[in-house]
């Protein structure tokens, strides 16, 4: 057999919290806040002034907005009319992916532009499943499918906001000014952390930074600079990848399984995993495999 083209396994997860499309009525406010997941916004119909750290705009029917986690914004609808709008907030744990995604502080697709992209077939193939999901007579199967079609179009999203922003400087606006861009000896230190992180064997931060010859904090400052994330959270995303291929591509009994990914016992990398991913690692693994493992045990 001749194999021209493949793929490496793919264990990444993509996390979905409060996707829904509304209303808001004429001088409603949403106050200052913030999220620890990325937003996206889209303005279905209306307008509203939109506050994004230091910076006000108007944002208007067809536009879009990538909003970083972490990011300071407001809402205000000072119009006569309703603002129809679509929103979800998301993270996910490839971290190359997720680089991408803070190099700016928040990127907008105007009306005119987002027409030109996949961004309204993608919305309305979201909101067609939401409407599907939300019916009382939709089975539980077919809710499954809706979800999987829901984040499926949510990566498009994802994915036409990170080639728009690269390509153009135009509709990025960085907003911190305290927090310049990575120098290129940052960025190379960053990814120096990175390499003993994914390959020290579980190396502590503070014996990562030692041998660097930096402070723990400065180590924890400048990954979190270039990567858009602490260490501990990098680690862990790391570990639950392994956690999710050995499930799903071995029988290692859960003992096994704590052992190799360092836990002191499976019922701590049983909560821990839980806590990582809203169920016990024993749903998570296929039928066949649990049965081969049970089988084997």
């Amino acid at each position: 057999m001749d194999i021209n083209y493949s793929l490496p396994n793919l264990t990444s997860t993509l996390q979905i919290i409060g996707c829904h499309v509304g209303n808001f009525h004429p001088n409603w406010s949403f106050p200052r806040h913030h999220h620890n997941l990325f937003e996206l916004l889209h303005c279905k119909n209306g307008e509203i002034r939109q506050t994004i750290g230091d910076h006000v705009f108007t944002f208007s029917s067809g536009d879009w907005i990538l909003i970083k986690s972490g990011m300071l914004h407001a809402s205000e609808n000072n119009s006569t009319s309703f603002y129809r709008f679509f929103n979800l907030h998301f993270d996910l744990d490839d971290p190359i992916i997720r680089a991408r995604l803070c190099k700016t502080d928040y990127v907008i697709i105007k009306a005119e532009e987002a027409i030109q992209l996949a961004l309204p077939s993608h919305v309305n193939a979201i909101e067609n499943a939401l409407l599907h999901h939300n019916r009382i007579d939709t089975v539980e199967d077919d809710k499954a499918l809706n979800r999987l079609i829901i984040q499926s179009h949510t990566i498009g999203i994802i994915s036409e906001f990170i080639k728009y922003s690269e390509k153009t400087t135009s509709p990025i606006l960085k907003i911190d000014h305290n927090m310049h861009d990575a120098s290129v000896f940052e960025t190379e230190l960053a990814h120096e952390i990175e390499d003993k992180l994914r390959n020290g064997n579980n190396e502590k931060i503070a014996e990562i930074a030692a041998s660097l010859g930096i402070s723990r904090g400065r180590c924890t400052h400048i990954f979190t600079k270039v990567y858009g994330q602490s260490p501990r959270q990098y680690m862990s995303k790391i570990v639950l990848n392994q956690a999710k291929h050995l499930l799903v591509h071995s029988t290692y009994t859960m003992e096994e399984l704590a052992e190799r990914l360092g836990f002191q016992s499976a019922s701590h990398f049983s909560r821990q995993f839980r806590r990582w991913t809203g169920m016990p690692p024993s749903a998570f693994r296929p039928k066949f495999v649990r049965s081969q493992s049970n089988e084997d045990g």
